[in-house]
């Protein structure tokens, strides 16, 4: 999926965030870094810590219900099958400026 810039940016805070507590961060993942199973999913990030792996999407309200919840459903199912991961769902919109 292209992301918008703005998912791109809260990506990369994600990715620095996980590095801070120890993981090491893949940001878009090639398929033959994967485990088959999630070979035809295509994640924002995944972070390893030992045996704890997790897979994350960022997505802005707007890509969310426009690509979203189909793609979403796949990767979890597909995440279900194997231990020690988890899917953190990132959900990033523009700060709304007060008047």
């Amino acid at each position: 999926m292209n992301q918008n810039s703005l998912e791109r940016r809260r990506l990369l805070k994600l990715a620095k965030e996980y590095r801070q507590q120890g993981y090491e961060v893949t940001i878009n993942p090639s398929p033959e870094k994967l485990p088959s199973v999630l070979a035809d999913c295509s994640l924002d990030l995944i972070a390893v810590n030992g045996k704890k792996v997790v897979a994350a999407e960022v997505r802005t309200k707007e890509n969310l219900t426009l690509n979203g919840s189909e793609d979403l459903r796949r990767i979890s199912k597909s995440l279900e099958k194997l231990p020690n991961w988890e899917l953190e769902l990132v959900i990033t919109n523009e700060r709304r400026k007060s008047c």
